[in-house]
């Protein structure tokens, strides 16, 4: 992968918890073997920590000694328990998580965008649970938009000063909204709107406004009005995005919503989804990037000619 002309960059993947698995004592080695890696192939990297689903053990005893709140969802089948988005322990530690990884980072020229997020309660993606039991348990616990928004401030505002010379992306989505009652905020896409109009006002333009769930069967831009699709339409130029799966040896072919397709015309269609959007750059998986060669050229043209 790192040898194909037409990969401009390598998205890296590391835990919180092999990170830092002891508070304030850090394991760079992976992440500097990779970022090596990389810029010795004359390619960029972004830099993606798992913070939420990933965070080391002691960050969880911290918030329980604090007296902090957690909130319980159904991940799928898995009853799964995190600290609330916005308690002040948990920022607290991933902040100075974030201030340790740029200065360790930040003068390397090879790394050019660094992930932020804040509304993540399964992956680094935007995913605030809402089906209506989790609207009740999230108000139960002192949830408000407003806490949200504070929350995703002081995250990207410590993402954008550890990383000065870097750009930072934030994977946004919806959090539902089924009408008059019932729902978490105002509108599905009120805390993405507020949290990135915020970060424009104090960085402009320095974030970049991400989906990672692209597809072949996602909206026809520029998106129904309240998506986060027209959301990610209304940010351009600094809008990027990543495959909501991989295409080759995919039985249940997810890329194109269950339904049967060849694995380069999925990739295609999707790039080309992509590409109507602004995105300036797709993650693909390795997989697809190894096995689908012609398409990865189709994209970098296509990307290119943006």
């Amino acid at each position: 992968m790192l040898a194909n002309p037409d990969v401009t960059g390598v998205s890296i993947r590391y835990a919180w918890a092999d990170l830092e698995p002891t508070e304030r004592v850090y394991n760079w080695s992976f992440l500097d073997s990779e970022v090596a890696r990389v810029a010795a192939a004359g390619k960029e990297a972004l830099l993606r920590i798992g913070t939420q689903a990933d965070k080391p053990t002691w960050v969880t005893t911290a918030v329980q000694q604090a007296g902090g709140t957690f909130f319980t969802f159904q991940n799928g089948s898995v009853t799964t328990t995190i600290p609330v988005f916005w308690d002040p322990t948990y920022l607290a530690k991933k902040k100075a998580m974030i201030a340790a990884l740029g200065a360790h980072f930040t003068n390397n020229p090879a790394v050019t965008i660094v992930t932020a997020s804040f509304a993540n309660a399964i992956s680094e993606d935007w995913s605030v649970p809402h089906t209506p039991p989790d609207v009740i348990n999230w108000f139960a616990v002192g949830y408000t938009s407003q806490k949200m928004l504070h929350a995703g401030q002081q995250i990207i505002d410590a993402a954008m000063a550890a990383f000065p010379n870097q750009y930072v992306a934030l994977a946004i989505a919806g959090d539902g909204h089924v009408g008059a009652t019932g729902n978490l905020d105002p509108t599905a896409t009120y805390v993405a709107t507020n949290a990135i109009a915020t970060a424009d006002t104090s960085w402009p333009g320095r974030l970049i406004v991400q989906i990672n769930s692209l597809s072949t069967f996602n909206p026809v831009a520029p998106g129904p009005v309240n998506s986060a699709w027209n959301l990610l339409w209304s940010s351009q130029p600094n809008v990027g995005g990543q495959m909501v799966y991989q295409c080759e040896n995919d039985p249940t072919y997810r890329v194109n919503g269950g339904v049967p397709i060849d694995p380069a015309t999925a990739l295609t269609l999707s790039v080309n989804k992509g590409v109507s959007y602004g995105m300036n750059y797709i993650e693909i998986y390795q997989i697809d990037v190894i096995g689908l060669p012609a398409v990865i050229t189709y994209a970098r043209t296509a990307l290119g000619a943006l």
